[in-house]
């Protein structure tokens, strides 16, 4: 019996450090915990809808780089590589060195237009009983130190979400 060949590993745009939270059908779960795996991540459909699509050759990219701490308006943080790709609020694509504090990012959900977060300690000061904003604010950026990066492939979409609530690139 001849070996079947294996498929091509796709090059990717993610660069996630170990720790990093991607939102799975699980809930969210560390990429580092993924590597080796086969598994749905949440995405956004072309019509806009949001669902799941496999997350296939999760694998680490790099043993030792350069790492960036982000963190947003609600108080979320995440470490990625300088090239790790997120989506901008508008649909362009942004590495993660080329961020400002105060950029605005496409966010894995929404809420129907009018609706107030409630003023209730889990929701970050400075959003509490205000309309609802979809994008994902960029507060601060710092280095994240150093560590292994990780990546995947997304089937169909190309895309994921992040605990941290920004949309990211899987591959072009």
């Amino acid at each position: 019996m001849a070996d079947k060949p294996k498929k091509p590993i796709l090059p990717t745009l993610t660069r996630l450090a170990a720790d990093s939270l991607v939102e799975t059908i699980d809930g969210p779960v560390e990429i580092v915990k993924l590597v080796g795996k086969v598994m749905p991540v949440l995405t956004r459909f072309p019509d806009g809808r949001v669902g799941f699509r496999m997350m296939t050759q999760i694998r680490e990219l790099e043993s030792d780089a350069e790492l960036l701490r982000l963190t947003n308006a609600d108080g979320q943080m995440i470490r990625v590589g300088v090239d790790h790709v997120f989506v901008r609020a508008g649909g362009e694509e942004v590495r993660a060195g080329d961020l400002t504090e105060g950029d605005e990012l496409e966010s894995g959900w929404t809420y129907p237009a009018g609706y107030e977060l409630p003023d209730a300690e889990e929701y970050a000061a400075d959003v509490r009983g205000k309309p609802w904003s979809t994008p994902v604010v960029v507060r601060s950026i710092e280095s994240g130190e150093r560590g292994p990066l990780y990546g995947f492939s997304v089937k169909e979409t190309k895309s994921y979400f992040l605990t941290f609530g920004a949309q990211s690139r899987a591959q072009e």
